[in-house]
């Protein structure tokens, strides 16, 4: 072979190994235009707070812990934090000991604030049990409240329409007696009316949430903003 033509061999290859990359860069960029192009758009980006998660879509009537009825509708013109409870669980009463009750300690003289404890063992429950825990707890029955029920309706309730999540029985001894019996939600949701504005969960200081539950009483019941006259 004349070095001409391995001059011309040399120029040929090295010409389709470019057609090579330039055809595979574009199949890439088009791949990845196509990809960006079927992504769901971005929401809330950067934002720190959503002003409102959810709103309750229903309305049940439970009972207290001194035997009176009362619905959630009745906390409609409340802020409110709703934890789900059972009074044998010990994760419940480090829970309710070392963040709910702190939190409650600093609003409990205000008339628009409530803490909801929904019973997810109603059975087991009785009157004299959470009468006991409310006392231990040094509460005021008048906002802070052990609601029970029926235990498949207010489960249902609580996943439906409260947005907790759902609700399982724990088989292990061993597990039973570090956990307690239910494996439930440990949130805390905060509630500026029928409206879910803040969940809160172990781990994060007890202060956020009392930042969350100031603002919420600082929101409850003012008017809506009148939209502007053209």
């Amino acid at each position: 072979m004349t070095d001409k033509k391995k001059i011309t061999l040399i120029y040929v290859g090295v010409a389709v190994i470019s057609l090579m990359i330039l055809g595979m860069s574009f199949f890439l960029t088009t791949l990845k235009k196509e990809k960006r192009d079927n992504s769901p758009p971005a929401t809330d980006v950067g934002k720190e707070n959503v002003d409102e998660l959810a709103v309750l879509g229903g309305d049940i009537e439970l009972e207290r812990q001194d035997g009176s009825k009362a619905r959630i509708s009745d906390l409609h013109d409340k802020v409110w934090l709703a934890v789900q409870y059972y009074e044998s669980c010990p994760m419940c009463a480090a829970r309710n000991t070392n963040f709910l009750l702190e939190v409650y300690k600093q609003f409990r003289s205000e008339d628009d604030f409530v803490v909801v404890c929904l019973s997810v063992d109603p059975e087991a429950d009785t009157k004299e049990k959470l009468l006991d825990v409310r006392d231990r707890l040094k509460a005021d029955k008048k906002n802070w409240w052990f609601l029970k029920g029926e235990q498949k309706m207010l489960w249902d309730y609580m996943t439906d329409v409260m947005f907790f999540t759902g609700i399982r029985e724990r088989f292990e001894e061993v597990e039973i007696a570090a956990k307690g019996r239910w494996a439930h939600d440990m949130g805390i949701h905060l509630y500026r009316g029928d409206t879910l504005v803040h969940k809160w969960h172990e781990g994060l200081p007890p202060e956020q949430l009392a930042d969350e539950v100031r603002e919420a009483l600082g929101k409850l019941g003012k008017p809506e903003p009148e939209e502007p006259k053209p």
